[in-house]
């Protein structure tokens, strides 16, 4: 390989979405110059990594492939901050998005320059603890679509597949669900709720992709976002500011199952089921590449209770 430029703009992919402006904003603070590139919308009925490679022959795709190539040939590196954040959703523009996408960014990368695909710690399911392996349990079609993501750019030289956890921030969606959640008079744990729970806030995801893009040491094929110290008693303490009901453990496990046992059939429902034993259970994962390379997160635990 080629020796990695030093020079040039960091190119960022999905630049106005949730993760990719607040990516944005941590490179523009170290002074780095920050190309933004469209990404394509694309659609496929592929499901399989086979089917999504022979999609790169499609017309379509070829055009945006060699359009890409010539956005992003003065780059020093890029970021892949695109995808659709869909936990329930199926469709082929799911897929296209989280899986078809990649490999066309991977196939238009510049050879030397370093790729860091935003994925998900979806890709590795119902795993505790969560770790850096390539090895993947999705249970879902966002969990899938993901999963094919990674199996797709892994294959090209100098690509780090970036896992946040479950992300959050004042002005996303999600959170203010959770935060519905988790401040209403039903808000619940399993047991005593001290189960570890990977919630992360978005300017610590973006702080430590810029982290990852900029570090002149390889980073390894897989980096894992860092655990940020919560419980999940802890979330509805922080977020919800209340203390939540404690279920029997039993029950709670129970109803996740019986959940996940309607999913095989209403794909939805295995979302659901999914956030359901993430809030009551939490899941474990390990100290990784990022927190053995002594980064820490510019983020405490105070955000949490600031965020709404």
């Amino acid at each position: 390989m080629s020796p990695r430029p030093t020079t040039g703009p960091v190119a960022v992919l999905g630049a106005s979405g949730f993760v990719g402006s607040h990516v944005v904003s941590a490179l523009t603070q170290r002074g780095v110059d920050v190309l933004p590139v469209r990404a394509p919308r694309l659609d496929t009925g592929a499901r399989t990594a086979s089917d999504l490679q022979a999609e790169l022959s499609r017309a379509d795709v070829t055009a945006e492939i060699e359009r890409l190539r010539g956005e992003l040939a003065d780059a020093r590196a890029v970021v892949n901050a695109a995808g659709l954040a869909h936990a329930t959703g199926a469709g082929d523009d799911l897929f296209g998005a989280n899986a078809l996408l990649p490999a066309v960014v991977a196939d238009a990368a510049p050879a030397g320059v370093r790729l860091v695909h935003v994925s998900s710690a979806a890709v590795q399911g119902r795993r505790d603890p969560l770790d850096e392996t390539t090895e993947r349990a999705p249970f879902s079609p966002y969990s899938s679509s993901k999963a094919l993501g990674e199996q797709l750019v892994g294959q090209r030289a100098g690509t780090v597949c970036f896992r946040p956890t479950s992300v959050h921030g004042a002005d996303r969606a999600v959170t203010r669900s959770l935060h519905r959640v988790v401040s209403s008079p039903l808000a619940s744990v399993a047991g005593w709720g001290d189960g570890p729970t990977p919630q992360v806030l978005v300017e610590n995801v973006a702080d430590a992709v810029a982290h990852v893009v900029l570090v002149q040491e390889s980073p390894p094929e897989v980096v894992l976002q860092p655990w940020e110290g919560l419980t999940v008693a802890g979330l509805v303490r922080d977020l919800g500011g209340r203390e939540p009901h404690h279920l029997w453990t039993w029950l709670a496990r129970l109803l996740v199952r019986l959940l996940t046992v309607v999913g095989a059939l209403v794909p939805p429902a295995a979302g659901v089921a999914r956030r359901l034993e993430m809030l009551w259970f939490g899941q474990g994962q390990v100290a990784g590449w990022l927190t053995a390379a002594g980064w820490s997160a510019p983020m405490d635990r105070r955000r949490w209770k600031d965020m709404m």
